[in-house]
């Protein structure tokens, strides 16, 4: 660590003590050189998802849109908060787990869809009809039909 009065990188740390919650480590350190001391601190730094939406531009990720169109969808149906929350906590921990820190906000959409699939068809096909945008009724047909055929099976 460079001293901040002499410029030195020869130091020695005099205390570690890490914080209540464990999230941050706090050092006290004394330059070899000149005598200074000085406090450093030490934070996990956090991934960031960037989102790449349809028009080109980018922003940060943020499970609350996740939650607030499922919310949209699946009003009066029985789909609980938690429900909802676990699904978008379930899409964060997914995208970083496969280490996904610039998506498309297509592939938000499908992994949504994924689990409305299997949690809610109504809900599902109200999602689906906002987000891929139907414009008739051909549209709703042809994804009923799919999920007719998919429970045949």
């Amino acid at each position: 660590m460079r001293c901040p009065k002499c410029g030195s990188f020869n130091d020695k740390v005099l205390d570690t003590r890490q914080s209540k919650d464990g999230t941050v480590i706090r050092r006290r350190r004394e330059c070899l050189d000149c005598g200074y001391r000085f406090t450093t601190y030490e934070r996990i730094e956090e991934e960031k998802i960037i989102v790449k939406k349809k028009n080109g531009t980018t922003e940060p990720f943020n499970k609350e849109k996740i939650i607030r169109g499922i919310k949209l969808a699946a009003k009066n149906r029985p789909i609980t908060d938690t429900q909802i929350q676990n699904i978008a906590d379930e899409i964060e921990k997914y995208l970083l787990e496969e280490g996904k820190l610039v998506v498309e906000s297509s592939e938000i959409g499908d992994l949504v869809k994924e689990r409305l699939k299997e949690l809610d068809p109504i809900t599902y096909i109200r999602f689906k009809s906002v987000y891929n945008q139907f414009s008739d009724i051909k549209d709703f047909k042809q994804t009923i039909q799919e999920i007719e055929k998919e429970e045949d099976k």
